[in-house]
């Protein structure tokens, strides 16, 4: 789940209760390119455990995003999100500037007022939205911050190569989220997981908002190959397309062995 620290609309205290308000027993807050959110629950009482956690956005393809968990201080992996969280503020001053020059300024200060974590393009779409520019935030995606759209900027990214690695020397149990939005046919992703499994991958998100009802012939292949199955609501904000916390657990017949599958590798590692 998203917080206030990346594009989430809840703070994490805000995100535990919502979650835990559903029903959900165990939850990780995984924002984009930075620990600023769940750090903030350090030391906290929350109504249920928290892992923290991280996904990054890579550059290998379009979609390829892996998430992080771990228990450990992670110096190396933290500062190297710490520095992806920088270029993704310098990418979005880019973008602003961009619309800025067709016709749309933007009230930076008011944007960046209080920031914390990692700034992107969902804040840039609702400052679209505040200010009328737009009348949707998918609008603000499909005319200018969509990839190829004029006010798009790119991001820099690490490799897959580069991050499996990084998060398995810190102690952190990498993921791969959401395989659905890769858009491969399952021969294709099954040699891409055994590609990444080599290189140091350890689970797959099975359950997802975006394959619900749909996760058999994924969770057969992600069993056989020996990795840990895991899933997410992958929670920003309601009605966004994305799923609400507890969405998944339904489905998810396994999900405390499953569970207790992650707890065991995080412990290892």
């Amino acid at each position: 789940m998203h917080s206030t620290y990346s594009d989430g609309v809840l703070t994490p205290a805000l995100l535990v209760e919502r979650a835990a308000s559903t029903g959900v027993t165990a939850m990780a807050i995984t924002d984009h390119d930075t620990f600023e959110g769940v750090d903030t629950l350090q030391g906290v009482s929350t109504a249920i455990p928290v892992i923290p956690g991280v996904e990054l956005s890579l550059k290998d393809m379009h979609g390829l995003h892996l998430l992080g968990y771990g228990l450990t201080a992670a110096p190396e992996l933290r500062r190297t999100v710490a520095d992806l969280a920088a270029k993704r503020l310098t990418r979005a001053q880019t973008m602003v500037s961009r619309l800025a020059s067709m016709g749309m300024p933007l009230n930076w200060h008011a944007m960046t007022a209080g920031y914390s974590g990692t700034l992107g393009r969902a804040h840039i779409a609702r400052a679209l939205l505040e200010q009328g520019y737009v009348l949707s935030l998918q609008e603000a995606f499909d005319k200018y911050l969509g990839e190829g759209k004029p006010a798009y900027a790119a991001g820099e990214r690490l490799s897959m190569a580069e991050a499996l690695p990084l998060m398995r020397r810190s102690g952190f149990v990498p993921v791969l989220a959401h395989p659905a939005l890769l858009g491969k046919d399952d021969l294709t992703l099954r040699t891409l997981i055994a590609h990444w499994q080599s290189q140091g991958l350890m689970g797959v998100e099975v359950y997802h908002p975006t394959l619900l009802g749909r996760t058999a012939a994924l969770e057969r292949m992600v069993r056989s190959m020996g990795l840990l199955v895991t899933g997410g609501s992958d929670f920003h904000k309601d009605g966004d397309g994305h799923g609400a916390p507890g969405c998944i657990c339904q489905e998810w017949a396994e999900a405390p062995q499953d569970m207790a599958r992650l707890m065991d590798a995080l412990q290892k590692e």
